[in-house]
């Protein structure tokens, strides 16, 4: 694969700097070669897309860009103007242009353009391929298309997909939005449905901005080893609206990356309760400093099978804790 990484791409309060940084360095420590900036709730990466950023605030995305080259891990911006862009309008263009060349001034060196969670009436399905072929300018892209669960045909990926230029990468959530589950023949139905344009997973575990108050903090699972004999550029993770503890999932997630075939996601975890499980609870422990009772699992198997479904903050102390 092309592309191992993680992305901030959640709604809620995003990352503050220094948790930026410190996942930038994760990234680099554990073999990610990529990290997407792309927080919902940061005004000028969607809502007010066509505003250049604050001298701050561009200081601290140069930071990001330095550290992250620092650590041999590519940072991507990602932009989504989808909510107001005007199709059809060529000022539009010249200010996702102007964006573009702000953050470049920077060093940031890669882009993305994501059309997810916006109106379908918003922006038409051939504005957003003509508006795409017009970013990429002839030259390899990720692009988020607005249908980016699922591996029927429908009528957006019927306008979408064909006149996409076939450097643009889109990418796919799997199944479902947020899927327990991926298999290679469901990756193959949705490149068919994309017009066999290449797709990056961008894989919703461990995401909870549905439910911050609940942590998946287990190891990844359900995802067919086959994926990568596929047409698959890669895989992203949606991290946690806690950064810290998303740790745990993404260490995991690194190692599928890293051998498919070979991962084992028992002995991955061990390893990531090892690397970082102390850091998370005491990271846990600002968030619920009240211990409660919880049956202690017997081992690490039983540990991620009580994890599996989510627990809040002070359920995860009590279980992490005798395993840190």
């Amino acid at each position: 694969m092309k592309v191992a990484g993680v992305i901030e791409g959640f709604y809620g309060p995003p990352w503050t700097h220094d948790e930026r940084l410190d996942l930038i360095r994760f990234c680099g420590a554990h073999g990610l070669n990529t990290w997407v900036y792309a927080p919902k709730d940061d005004p000028y990466h969607r809502r007010l897309w066509r505003e250049p950023y604050p001298d701050g605030d561009l200081a601290r995305i140069a930071e990001l860009a330095a550290e992250s080259g620092r650590h041999g891990v590519e940072l991507a911006y990602a932009i989504a103007p989808g909510l107001s862009i005007r199709a059809g309008d060529e000022s539009e263009l010249e200010a996702l242009e102007a964006k573009r060349e702000q953050l470049r001034g920077a060093g940031v060196r890669a882009f993305q353009l994501l059309w997810d969670d916006i109106d379908p009436d918003a922006v038409s399905a051939v504005a957003q391929a003509e508006i795409a072929n017009f970013f990429a300018g002839g030259e390899p892209l990720v692009v988020c298309p607005m249908g980016y669960a699922g591996t029927e045909e429908t009528p957006y990926r019927r306008a979408f997909a064909p006149p996409l230029d076939p450097q643009i990468v889109l990418y796919w959530t799997g199944p479902e939005v947020a899927s327990t589950g991926i298999e290679r023949d469901e990756l193959a139905l949705a490149v068919r449905s994309f017009a066999d344009n290449e797709l990056l997973l961008w894989d919703s575990y461990a995401v909870n901005d549905w439910a911050p108050e609940t942590l998946f903090l287990g190891p990844l699972r359900g995802r067919d080893p086959q994926l990568v004999q596929g047409k698959l550029h890669g895989i992203v993770a949606n991290a946690m609206v806690q950064c810290v503890p998303s740790k745990l999932a993404l260490a995991t997630v690194a190692d599928w990356a890293r051998d498919p075939d070979a991962y084992d996601p028992v002995a991955s975890y061990e390893r990531a309760l090892r690397d970082h499980g102390a850091e998370v609870v005491e990271s846990l422990r600002r968030l619920a400093p009240e211990r409660v009772a919880v049956s202690i699992p017997r081992d690490v198997p039983a540990l991620i099978e009580a994890l599996a479904l989510g627990v809040d903050a002070a359920a995860a102390i009590g279980l992490l804790e005798p395993f840190t």
